[in-house]
Order: structure tokens, then C-alpha cells, then sequence
């Protein structure tokens, strides 16, 4: 069973503490969560394209939608497809990616498009539990928030699956 809790505010460490000039701090997300197994193994799962491709989820994907995950100098790009056209480019630059924490930047353009936000990710525990905290902010508008809320959701929720099976 996950353990998820969601708040807008916390304390975060010294990379992503303060309020960000570039970034901003009108909406966040801050999601904790448990997963049932090592550190190592959950950063192959968030960084290794293979791993990408079958837990992100974006909100309205069916049977049918996929992603293509790449691994680009000093960051990232996953290609979504939905009805076999690409909808979506998420793209970003990893500014730290160390085996326990992660912060890079996150934007999106095709059918829906948002400016440059950041993205940190620790990573603590043991090798039996690893708790997951995740924060995304700078995210410009409500409907993005919400957005971004419901694919952070969905996708952890099929992460924690891929640790349980």
C-alpha cells in the first residue's frame, strides 16, 4: 500500500529552499511516498529511458497512448503519442543527478504547452524502503497545476506498482 502526502509548502533542502527569482513560487507540488525497495533501483527507474516509458502517465491516456523516452546531453525528452500522432514534448536539463537527488527542468510544448518549471527528487531510506519526495514548482496557472497534479499522481501510483510486483 503507497503512503502519499501531498502539501503545497515544506521545507526543502538547501538546492531548492528559498524562493527561486527564475521560478517563482505561485504553484507547487510536494508529494512523499514510500516504495518497497533500494535507492539504486528506484534512480535507475526515474533517469533510464526503458524505465521512463512504463510509468510515466499522462492524464487522458488509453490502451493506445505511449511514450518515447531519450536521454539527451545533460537531460532528457520523453515524446508522448496518443491516437499515433505525437501530442506532447516534455524536455529538461538536469542541473544535479546524483544517485540520491535530482533537480532539473521540466517544459512542455505540442497540444499542451507551459513555460520552463524545476523539478527536485530525493531520495532516503534503507534497502528495504525508500521514501520518494518529490517537488515541482514554478508551474504558471491553475489548469497547469492541475494537470501536472493529476500526471504526478498517475504516474507514481504506477512506479510504486513496478516495485510491488
Amino acid at each position: 500500500m503507497m503512503n502519499t502526502e501531498c502539501t503545497t509548502d515544506r521545507k526543502l533542502t538547501r538546492y531548492f529552499g528559498g524562493p527561486d527569482q527564475e521560478f517563482g513560487d505561485a504553484l507547487r507540488i510536494a508529494i512523499r511516498f514510500t516504495i518497497p525497495t533500494d535507492a539504486a533501483r528506484i534512480f535507475q527507474a526515474l533517469t533510464k529511458p526503458e524505465y521512463l516509458e512504463s510509468w510515466i502517465s499522462l492524464p487522458g491516456d488509453d490502451a493506445e497512448s505511449y511514450l518515447v523516452a531519450w536521454r539527451q546531453q545533460n537531460g532528457y525528452r520523453l515524446d508522448h503519442y496518443r491516437r499515433g500522432r505525437r501530442d506532447l514534448i516534455i524536455r529538461g536539463t538536469y542541473r544535479i543527478c546524483r544517485r540520491r537527488k535530482m533537480l532539473f527542468t521540466w517544459t512542455m510544448t505540442g497540444d499542451w504547452t507551459t513555460p520552463e518549471s524545476l523539478v527536485y527528487v530525493r531520495l532516503n531510506g534503507d534497502f528495504r524502503n525508500t521514501i520518494v519526495e518529490l517537488h515541482h514548482r514554478g508551474i504558471s496557472s491553475a489548469s497547469d497545476w492541475s494537470w501536472q497534479q493529476e500526471m504526478w499522481q498517475n504516474s507514481i501510483d504506477r512506479l510504486v506498482r513496478l516495485f510491488l510486483s
